[in-house]
This record gives structure tokens, C-alpha cells and sequence, in this order.
């Protein structure tokens, strides 16, 4: 699935929807997100005090995403060779949900990097002024910085329980 928003000015509307992405994957964990804006991935930027010095904007891409509800960074590896699941560049989405799925413990971000993410989502204003923002205004407008999320199912082994 893929959506689009406009928000213009209102930067905490952004923010609301990384709140929800937030929790659609922590309530559906075979789900997997990746959310940018105009400015590629504002979440790095929001914790960028306490990145990896070997992330940057050109090796960032399909690097960020929520997994259970957790912000996760698939890593560079530290030396050639190391690691032979973590890619030298960055990867495409199919060779990154694959490392989510085989190693999600391996790549969730650190504490710092969640702390502030966590601190920016819950922001100043409290969730019902992002909700009533939310709805008077619509899901979209025109103008202003737009915001890409893309989710994926992650295919699971066992079978969905719908009732």
C-alpha cells in the first residue's frame, strides 16, 4: 500500500500520521512501514544527535522503517565481508523486508534514535489537537510538504486467524 499526504504549514499533522503508522505496526506486526517527506527521512533528521556517523542522506534510502511498532534501521556493515545479510549500499525494498524478516532484532535503532522520534510524536500538543486537526482539515490539501508511507506485508508462515 502506498498513500500520499498534504498537510501544508502544519508540520504536527506529520507527525500525527507517524503516530499512526506507529501504531498500525504494533497492532498488525506482519506489517512494515517506511514514511518520508519532502525532505527524504525526516525521522533520521528529527534524531540526527545521535546517528551512526556512517548514516547519512545518500545511504539512508530503505534504510528506516517501523516494524511492531518500532522505528529500525538497517546498518551498513562495519567491515566488507562481516556481515553478509547487511547490504553495502542501500537496498531495494525486496532485499529490505527480507533483512526485517530474518533479522529484526539485529536492526532495531537505538534507544537515543527512538527516544527522540517517541519525544518529536508526542510533541507538545497532545494527541486530540492532532485528531481534531486531523479531521476538520481532511486528509489532503493542496500545497505545502507532502508525506509518502509505504507499507508491506511481511508474508507469514502461519496461518491469519480472522475470527
Amino acid at each position: 500500500m502506498f498513500g500520499v499526504t498534504k498537510f501544508g504549514d502544519n508540520i504536527e499533522d506529520e507527525w500525527f500520521i507517524v503516530y499512526v503508522i506507529k501504531q498500525i505496526t504494533k497492532e498488525f506486526p506482519e506489517l512494515v512501514a517506511r514514511i518520508e517527506d519532502n525532505d527524504g527521512e525526516f525521522l533520521l533528521i528529527e534524531a540526527a544527535d545521535f546517528l551512526p556517523k556512517w548514516l547519512d542522506p545518500e545511504n539512508s534510502t530503505n534504510r528506516v522503517f517501523f516494524c511492531h511498532g518500532e522505528l529500525c534501521i538497517i546498518p551498513a556493515p562495519r567491515k566488507s565481508g562481516a556481515e553478509s545479510w547487511l547490504p553495502t549500499t542501500p537496498p531495494t525494498i525486496p532485499q529490505a523486508l527480507n533483512i526485517i524478516t530474518a533479522h529484526s532484532e539485529k536492526i532495531l535503532a537505538s534507544e537515543s534514535i527512538r527516544a527522540a522520534v517517541n519525544r518529536r510524536i508526542r510533541g507538545s500538543h497532545s494527541l486530540s489537537v492532532y485528531m481534531h486537526n486531523w479531521c476538520n482539515k481532511g486528509l489532503c490539501q493542496t500545497g505545502g510538504v507532502d508525506t509518502g508511507c509505504l507499507l508491506h506485508l511481511i508474508p507469514s508462515t502461519e496461518p491469519m486467524n480472522w475470527a
